[in-house]
Formats: C-alpha cells, sequence, structure tokens
C-alpha cells in the first residue's frame, strides 16, 4: 500500500510519537509511505498559536529526530518513506471569508464538503477555552484558524488529485486542519483514519473515516466490542472501568476528581430534601463538532440549570438543586462559568470547580442526578443510581439513563410529584466501560512512561540541534577514538 500521513501541527507527546509507530508499523508491512508535515508555512498551529519561531524550531529538530530514528529502507533497500514538506498554494487564501457577526454565523460556513466553520471554532475554543467566544475580539487568532484549515484543505485536495495514495493518517480530526484533511480525503474518497489516544497508555485508536465524536458511529463501535469479547470476561473488564474512575486511576485520560476529597458532601446537605445532584460538562470540547451535538433541550447549561430551579420551586418545592461545575474548568475564566457561579436562587447550590467535595459521594447521596453528557450520567446507572439525561453524549443510546424529551419532561423525571426513575438494567454502562477499558491498539514500537512522555525505539524524542557537516565528522572522529582507546 501506499500510505500519506499529514501533520499539520506540533509535535506534541504522544501524538507524534503515534505518527511514527503508524510509519514504522507501515515499513514492517512492506508499506511505502509518505510523511507531510508543516516546516513553518502553515499561517496557525492548534500547539503554538502565538507563531513563536523558537517553538517552530523545536518543534522541527523534533520531528527531525524521531524520522531518523525510523527504519527507512525495505526489504529491497528502496526508500520506505520520505519526508515532504506541507506547503500552502500560494494565495490559496485570498477570497476566504474572515469576518463573522456571531457564532451561529461561523458554524454555518463551508467550502464545499468542508465545514469550515465548525472547524475553526473547534480550535478556537479548544485554546481560549470559551464556547461562546466573542470573534471580534480573537479576529487576528480567528482569522489565522481559517487560513490554516483552508491551506491545508487546499493542499490536501491537490496532492489526492496528483497522487494515488490508498490511505491518509491524521489527528482526531476536530480541529481547523486536521478536520480540512478529512474533509479533502472524504471529497476525493480516499480512506482517512484519524489516530488518538487509546485505552490506557499502551494503546492508540484508529478512526476510519470518522470523528471520534461521531454519536451513531462509536454507538456502533462500542457494540462491536461488546459483542466480539467473551462473555465470561467482558462483564467483569466493564465493571473494572468504573471502579477505576471512583479510585482515580489515570488510564486513558487524567482523572479529574484527583483534588476531591473522598466521602465530602456539602455542608448544609440534608437528607431531609429531596436532593437533585446536576454534574455540567466543560462543552468547549464539543460545541463546535457538529449538529449532532446541538442541545435541542437547552441553549446551554446555564439557562438549563435557571429554568430547572425556577420550575421546581412550584412543582417541587423540597427539591434542592447541587450543580457539581465541571473540574475541568478549574483555573479556567469565561462568561459561562462566570454566569454559572453566579447563580443565586433558594433552592440552588453551585460547587465550584476546584471545591474538594467529592463528585461520587454527591452522585449516591442524592435521590436522582442528571448530567448534560458527563460520563457521571453513565456511571449513575452502573452505580444503581436514577440517572437523567439532559443532553447528547456518545452514550445516550445504550440505555441506562432517562433521556428527557423536553423541559416538562425534564421537571416531570427530576420532581417528587413523581416516582424517580430507577436505574434500568446495567448492560448498557458495561457496554460502555468495556469500550473505553479494551479500545485501540498496543504500540509495538512506542513505550508509554505516562500520558505525556515515553520513548520510541527506546529513545526519548527530544529537539536535537542539526550538525554541520564538519561538526558531525569531528563527532564521529571522536567516537572512533574512543573505542580505539
Amino acid at each position: 500500500m501506499k500510505i500519506a500521513i499529514l501533520s499539520p501541527y506540533a509535535t506534541v507527546n504522544p501524538h507524534f510519537e503515534m505518527e511514527l509507530e503508524l510509519v514504522q508499523q507501515h515499513i514492517d508491512a512492506g508499506d511505502v509511505v509518505e510523511y507531510f508535515s508543516c516546516t513553518g508555512q502553515l499561517s496557525n498551529c492548534d500547539f503554538n498559536t502565538s507563531k513563536a519561531p523558537d517553538a517552530c524550531r523545536k518543534c522541527e529538530l523534533r520531528r527531525h529526530m524521531g524520522l531518523k530514528l525510523l527504519c527507512k529502507k525495505d526489504s529491497d533497500r528502496r526508500a520506505a518513506i520520505v519526508h515532504r514538506p506541507l506547503v500552502p498554494l500560494r494565495g490559496s487564501t485570498a477570497h476566504l471569508r474572515l469576518d463573522f457577526d456571531d457564532v451561529d454565523d461561523l458554524m454555518g460556513y463551508c467550502i464545499g464538503n468542508f465545514d469550515i466553520g465548525y472547524a475553526v471554532l473547534s480550535s478556537l475554543v479548544s485554546v481560549i477555552r470559551d464556547p461562546e467566544p466573542d470573534l471580534k475580539l480573537h479576529r487576528p487568532l480567528l482569522k489565522r484558524f481559517l487560513q490554516s484549515a483552508y491551506q491545508t484543505y487546499q493542499f490536501t485536495d491537490r496532492l489526492l488529485k496528483q497522487n494515488h495514495f490508498d490511505r491518509v493518517y491524521t489527528f482526531n480530526g476536530r480541529f481547523a486542519a486536521m478536520r480540512a484533511v478529512l474533509r479533502a480525503c472524504q471529497a476525493q474518497n480516499v480512506d482517512c483514519f484519524l489516530h488518538e489516544r487509546g485505552c490506557d497508555k499502551d494503546h492508540f485508536e484508529i478512526y476510519e473515516n470518522h470523528l471520534p465524536h461521531d454519536i451513531q458511529l462509536i454507538d456502533q463501535t462500542i457494540r462491536k466490542y461488546w459483542n466480539a469479547a467473551p462473555p465470561s470476561s467482558r462483564q467483569l473488564i466493564g465493571s473494572q472501568w468504573y471502579h477505576d474512575r471512583v479510585n482515580r486511576v489515570e488510564t486513558g485520560w487524567k482523572s479529574f476528581v484527583t483534588q476531591q476529597k473522598q466521602g465530602t458532601l456539602p455542608r448544609d446537605f440534608s437528607q431531609s430534601k429531596h436532593n437533585i445532584a446536576i454534574f455540567c460538562s466543560s462543552d468547549d470540547e464539543f460545541v463546535a463538532i457538529g449538529d449532532c451535538w446541538k442541545n435541542d433541550l437547552y441553549p446551554n447549561q446555564v439557562i438549563a440549570v435557571q429554568r430547572i430551579a425556577l420550575s421546581l420551586q412550584h412543582s417541587s418545592p423540597n427539591s434542592h438543586l447541587w450543580v457539581r461545575v465541571h473540574p475541568n474548568l478549574m483555573g479556567v475564566d469565561n462568561r459561562r462559568k462566570q454566569a454559572m457561579l453566579s447563580i443565586a436562587m433558594p433552592n440552588v447550590t453551585i460547587i465550584a470547580p476546584e471545591d474538594p467535595i467529592d463528585t461520587y459521594s454527591l452522585m449516591h447521596a442524592a435521590d436522582v442526578t442528571a448530567s448534560f453528557g458527563s460520563s457521571v450520567g453513565i456511571e449513575a446507572v452502573f452505580w444503581d443510581r436514577p440517572s437523567v439525561l439532559l443532553g447528547p453524549c456518545l452514550y445516550q443510546d445504550l440505555g441506562g439513563p432517562m433521556r428527557s424529551t423536553s423541559h416538562r419532561h425534564t421537571i416531570e423525571l427530576l420532581s417528587t410529584e413523581t416516582q424517580p426513575p430507577q436505574a434500568s438494567d446495567k448492560t448498557g454502562a458495561l457496554q460502555y466501560g468495556f469500550w473505553f477499558q479494551t479500545r485501540g491498539h498496543r504500540y509495538q514500537h512506542y513505550q508509554a512512561q505516562s500520558l505525556f512522555e515515553g520513548q520510541f525505539k527506546g529513545q526519548t524524542v527530544y529537539p536535537q540541534p542539526k550538525l554541520s557537516l564538519l561538526k558531525r565528522f569531528k563527532q564521529t572522529l571522536r567516537r572512533t577514538t574512543d573505542l580505539k582507546g
């Protein structure tokens, strides 16, 4: 096969090492690989948005060292990998739209099959950690994201028209330039495989021709994993994921509850009340995926909490809302977070991200939980707690949480006037846990030491300065002398 890897972003660990792993595995299989990377020409980078020259230089040197570690020849001594720069077309962004009235206007911006508005917004909100960015304030950064996304789309489109590739790889696909690669491949009917983290530091995952956030296709994948697993072990493996989360075990990603004090509840928590625990999400990751992630119930979580609290004051006056703001928002400052923290209603207590109140103690103590897609929504089902789902998420069709279909339905599910929903069959929760616990492919050449550090072929890949011919000659001569001595 002929493989292309497009890497329009910085060499961050472990994603660059994933690409080295993919290259080496394809070389071992007898395939020919062409590796295309940004060498500073693109207008922007998700991991170096200031375009700092020193950061670009370190990235280039790290890439140079990593590629040197690859076995670059096949069995017939032919070149098995070629490294080329990802060079944008001259004047490629001349007719690109750069000004937008608001976020909805940006999300509606498409060029052909490329949902560039969604892609750019996804990068923008991830960098500034604000799901409702001021586009005027961030216009320079927005402009660079638009340019780099379209530059990458045009480069990939031209590359695939002029060359035959059986498969293209790129990272994640959610962000501006990486989604450009996916959409250009789809336009040319070329398989695009997106790489991401797997179930733990020793695995990476591949998503074939779709985003890692595609609700329908991920649902199919989860069921496929479950159906292919031995019935004798899959339930135990699926259960382990939930126990690991309670015990703060970091496998595929950081635990967000490590700074919480186990067993703690809010000081004024009273079992004489009808206690409703609402677990918020950090929505900057999912706000710009696509239409399938739009919440048809509530415009945002702040409005949802306010409306729910107001309605329950009348329909269920003994109810109290305990709103856990997601710990991932610790240290983040944006208008939506401030609005949530500023809610002052007699039947609402807001628990800040840095508050040591234990998420799992609150989940167990509450009469009913509600979530907007946080994993707590499916975790509650596993732990036999009533769970109400108020927004789209990957587990929404697996069964377990009660999915609200309207605000009135939400109040019915949460109110003391109706029987609180009982936790249903756990099969969906076990399927979800099993997928998270087993997904991905084990590395063959990369040895992870932590979630963010590791070695490729026994070497730590770091920015290694290139030596001149004279310095390389002197270095070789010194090594030879040392060996003789």
